[in-house]
């Protein structure tokens, strides 16, 4: 091998992931600016003695969606059909020991 393709290999320079970035930025990694925890949920104070919470405007919209959404599965999954295996057999069982039945008489 000559000497210019060892050369070459040698000037390879390697991308670090979060460990260096440009003064004044953050990386995704980076621990962010708050100094210490405040105890507070979501960082969000609570309100003063005798006044309620003011919601937000999206909050509202995601509640009834979140809840319609699961009734509308709860409802949909119990109507399906049942399709396994078992439910087959079970009425495969049934439809023979009717027959059987019916030709006793």
């Amino acid at each position: 091998m000559n000497s210019s393709s060892f050369s070459s290999h040698q000037n390879v320079q390697r991308r670090s992931y979060g460990a260096t970035t440009p003064k004044g930025s953050s990386s995704y990694f980076s621990e962010g600016t708050q100094t210490k925890r405040n105890g507070l949920l979501f960082g969000e104070t609570p309100p003063l003695k005798g006044q309620k919470r003011i919601r937000e405007s999206w909050e509202l919209p995601y509640f009834v969606t979140f809840f319609s959404a699961g009734v509308i599965l709860c409802v949909g999954l119990n109507g399906k059909p049942d399709t396994s295996l078992v439910g087959w057999a079970k009425e495969e069982a049934r439809k023979r020991l009717e027959k059987e039945e019916e030709d006793e008489r």
